[in-house]
C-alpha cells in the first residue's frame, strides 16, 4: 500500500456504527469509559449499553493538595479487578467531597453544593446553605457538611438530597429536592449528637448518641422512634474506637440494618450487624445478610446487592478502608501513608487485609477521606 496510506478517521464513523460497536463489545464500565474517551463524536453517540452489568464500588482515594487547592485528578481503585483508574476533572478543583450516592459525588465549596458524576462528567447544582458567617463551623477538612446522601439517582423523579450540617454548637439535618432553591430544615439538636442517617424515598432514618433510631417522613415532617435502643457503647479513647452506620438491606424487604465497627488496641477488630425484629421488638445481631456486600468508609456505608448468578462466590461480606502508616519513626511532618482495604467474612468475623491494596502513597496532610463510589452512567 505504501507510506501514503491514511489512518482511519474513527471520529468520522456514523453514530449508528459507534452504537453497534458498543453493543457488540464485551462491555464493562471501564471499557465503556475508554470508548467514550476516543473523541467528542463517540462520547455524543454512545448511550448507556443495555448489557452493562451492575458495578461494584470503587474506592476514591484522597487527593493531594496543590498549594491552597486540591488536585483535579481523581484516583479510583477497583478492589475486585486490582486496577487503578485516573480521571482529570477541573470541576472538582478547590471543592470538598462530602458524600457519595448512586455513583454521584456531592461537592462543597464556600457553602455552595453540587452533584457531580465522575464518569459522565455531568453536574447538578444544589441550593447554597445560607447562614451568617459567624455561625459557620467548618470541620478539619474545611467543610460545613459532614455527610450528604441521595434517596435515589438524581435522574429519577422525586430524588431527595439529605444533608448533615454543622453550625455553632448545633448540628442540623436539612433536605431538598432537585430543582429546589433552598434547604428545608428537618431537625436541629444541641444535645443528642447525630451518629448516622440514611434515606429511602421520603423516609429518613436517624440514629443519635442516645442509641435511639427514629424515622422522619419528609411528606409531613412527622417522626416516630423505634421502641428499643440499639447496642452501642460509644465514645472514642486510646484503647477503643467505635462507629455506627445505618444501611438499608435488600430492595425486596426494605429492612434497616445497623452496623457496628469496633476497633480495639491489641485485639481483633469486630464488625457486628443488627436488624429490627418485630416479634421481639428489639435490635438483634445477625450473621447472615445474604447476597449483599457492605462497603464502609469513615462516614458512609454502601450496600451492593448481588443479582442472581452474579459472582456466586460473593455475599455476606464487608470491606472497609484503613490508613496504614509507612513511616512512624520519622517526624510527623515527613510521615506518609497508603490506603489499605480490609475484608470481613461476616460468618466467621475474620478480618483479612487485601494484598491487592492501592500502591499510592500520600502525605499526612491530605484533607480528603477515601470514599466508596459506585460507577454509574446515569
Amino acid at each position: 500500500m505504501g507510506s501514503g496510506r491514511s489512518e482511519p478517521d474513527w471520529a468520522g464513523l456514523q453514530p449508528e456504527l459507534v452504537a453497534i460497536i458498543c453493543e457488540k463489545a464485551s462491555i464493562t464500565i471501564t471499557r465503556y469509559i475508554h470508548l467514550r474517551l476516543v473523541c467528542k463524536a463517540w462520547r455524543k453517540a454512545l448511550t448507556r449499553p443495555r448489557n452493562l452489568s451492575p458495578q461494584s464500588p470503587w474506592l476514591l482515594l484522597p487527593r493531594i493538595r496543590e498549594g491552597s487547592n486540591q488536585s483535579d485528578e481523581l484516583i479510583f481503585y477497583d478492589p475486585f479487578q486490582s486496577k487503578t483508574h485516573r480521571f482529570r476533572s477541573p470541576y472538582v478543583r478547590g471543592k470538598y467531597f462530602c458524600g457519595s450516592s448512586y455513583g454521584w459525588l456531592v461537592l462543597e465549596h464556600d457553602l455552595k453544593f453540587s452533584l457531580f458524576n465522575p464518569i459522565t462528567q455531568c453536574t447538578i447544582d444544589l441550593p447554597s446553605f445560607n447562614v451568617p458567617a459567624n455561625f459557620v463551623n467548618y470541620d478539619i477538612m474545611g467543610r460545613i457538611a459532614r455527610k450528604v446522601i441521595l434517596s435515589a439517582n438524581p435522574s429519577e423523579e422525586g430524588c431527595v438530597v439529605v444533608a448533615w450540617f454543622r453550625f455553632c454548637a448545633n448540628w442540623e439535618l436539612d433536605f431538598c429536592r432537585i430543582g429546589d432553591t433552598h434547604w428545608t430544615g428537618l431537625m436541629v439538636n444541641k444535645r443528642q449528637h447525630l451518629l448516622d442517617f440514611v434515606c429511602r424515598e421520603n423516609l429518613v432514618y436517624v440514629v443519635n448518641e442516645e442509641k435511639k433510631v427514629s424515622i422522619y417522613d419528609l411528606r409531613d415532617l412527622s417522626v416516630r422512634t423505634f421502641p428499643s435502643e440499639i447496642e452501642y457503647i460509644g465514645g472514642e479513647h486510646i484503647l477503643r474506637f467505635e462507629r455506627i452506620y445505618l444501611v438499608h438491606g435488600d430492595s425486596e424487604s426494605g429492612e434497616l440494618l445497623v452496623v457496628r465497627r469496633i476497633n480495639k488496641i491489641c485485639t481483633t477488630k469486630e464488625v457486628l450487624v443488627y436488624k429490627w425484629l418485630d416479634d421481639r421488638q428489639q435490635w438483634c445481631q445477625v450473621q447472615n445478610i445474604g447476597k449483599q456486600v457492605f462497603f464502609l468508609n469513615n462516614i458512609h456505608c454502601i450496600n451492593l446487592q448481588l443479582m442472581e448468578g452474579q459472582d456466586d462466590r460473593r455475599g455476606n461480606e464487608l470491606f472497609y478502608d484503613v490508613r496504614r502508616n509507612l513511616s512512624d519513626s520519622t517526624p510527623t511532618y515527613e510521615r506518609c501513608f497508603h490506603v489499605g482495604i480490609n475484608h470481613v467474612d461476616l460468618n466467621s468475623g475474620t478480618h483479612v487485609s487485601l494484598d491487592r491494596s492501592p500502591t499510592e502513597v500520600f502525605p499526612f496532610d491530605v484533607f480528603d477521606s477515601p470514599t466508596w463510589v459506585t460507577p454509574s452512567l446515569i
